[in-house]
């Protein structure tokens, strides 16, 4: 790390010398970046560090757009989690809560932990009026399709979508107040809705969500992608086609290896990365951005195509673009990553937590919140020790 004289910087900070991965710009290769208040001011091949107050030497490491992340949860549920704390050292500087929240809940939501948060904390307004609190998701009666439109049109900076999950009565009820919810919002629907003979996989997909609406945990053994032989089930490559994402959704009981690995062998790879963070998939899974992309990697996905799938991707699905990219003028949201080399063991869960040992894992470095380093794994953003003024004799 080295500053230079107020007088002649022209940036706040740089980053020198990474592997600078941006999908939305179509970037990726040695590149600079550097910002001025807040904002992404330039990434260019040679950026002087003379013309920086701060530099940070980032040789080797990979430099994308700051994390976002579809799929946490922040309120509402009994492993409600902070954001700041376990977001921004994950490189996530964008999160949504899905479903933590419904109309009753929102404003409270809001106050305590949207409006106080660093990170950018959106909201998927849960169908079921009081969110994920007492016992959530069950009463019809408190899932109203016209006042949940009405609360996501008082607030559509914060609330990107609805979400319905977990219901164990035999119809259709939630995941058909949601879409009407959304529709009349112009807004997406994530489902976390697991098969009962009364509603299928196929048919939920195939005749009930639209276009854009999202599946999350993909990959789980409870709504299985995949077939005794490990093969993609048809309806999801038509459900595909007719436009309805997936996303991974990691979570603590909701990531098989298996069933991963089958589907990205066979071509079905999630549109969007997502952890399903709360305190039992941090404890037991690592469920992080990072861990998340690792065991992607680890099952053969491109990193590339892993930071679009974490970046820019999830950014136009919540209808905000000026996030999950390092253009010019965009907030300075980044993440620094390392892809360290060694002997790892990587959890899945839903079948017993099996490991799957890789020989790579990604770790964040850096995270940079509107221009400001908030994490820094390694002080590379910092002063050395020996800078440090003697103590003042006169205390």
């Amino acid at each position: 790390m080295t500053t230079t004289d107020a007088t002649t910087r022209k940036y706040d900070l740089l980053l020198k010398g990474g592997r600078v991965i941006d999908p939305a710009n179509n970037i990726d290769g040695q590149f600079d970046v550097a910002t001025s208040g807040g904002h992404i001011a330039l990434v260019d091949k040679d950026i002087s560090p003379a013309l920086a107050r701060t530099v940070a030497d980032v040789s080797g490491m990979v430099v994308t757009p700051g994390l976002v992340d579809l799929h946490a949860h922040f309120y509402g549920y009994f492993g409600a989690i902070f954001p700041d704390a376990h977001c921004l050292p994950g490189g996530t500087t964008t999160a949504v809560d899905a479903g933590g929240a419904g109309h009753l809940t929102f404003d409270d939501f809001n106050e305590q932990v949207i409006a106080p948060a660093t990170t950018n904390v959106f909201a998927l307004l849960n169908i079921a009026g009081e969110g994920m609190v007492g016992e959530p998701e069950q009463d019809l009666d408190g899932m109203d399709a016209e006042l949940t439109a009405m609360k996501i049109a008082q607030r559509p900076d914060l609330i990107v979508g609805v979400k319905v999950a977990h219901y164990m009565g035999p119809g259709w009820e939630p995941l058909d107040r949601g879409i009407q919810a959304a529709e009349d919002t112009g807004v997406y629907l994530m489902v976390d809705q697991s098969p009962i003979h009364t509603r299928t996989m196929a048919e939920m997909m195939l005749e009930h969500l639209r276009p854009g609406d999202m599946v999350t945990h993909c990959y789980a053994l409870s709504k299985p992608m995949t077939d005794v032989n490990d093969k993609v089930k048809p309806h999801f490559f038509e459900a595909r086609e007719r436009g309805v994402q997936f996303d991974v959704g990691h979570g603590a009981g909701s990531f098989s290896f298996r069933i991963a690995k089958a589907a990205i062998d066979q071509g079905f790879i999630p549109d969007t990365v997502s952890t399903d963070m709360h305190r039992a998939s941090i404890l037991v899974n690592q469920a992080t951005m990072p861990e998340t992309m690792t065991k992607l990697l680890a099952l053969g996905m491109d990193l590339p195509d892993i930071v679009k799938r974490s970046t820019w991707d999830p950014a136009v699905a919540i209808g905000h673009p000026e996030l999950g990219n390092l253009g010019q003028t965009q907030p300075a949201d980044i993440a620094v990553l390392n892809v360290t080399e060694g002997e790892f063991g990587l959890v899945d869960n839903g079948t017993g937590n099996r490991v799957f040992k890789t020989d790579k894992r990604i770790v964040c470095e850096m995270t940079v919140k509107s221009g400001k380093v908030v994490w820094d794994k390694n002080g590379m953003s910092r002063d050395d020790w020996s800078t440090t003024p003697p103590t003042n004799p006169a205390l």
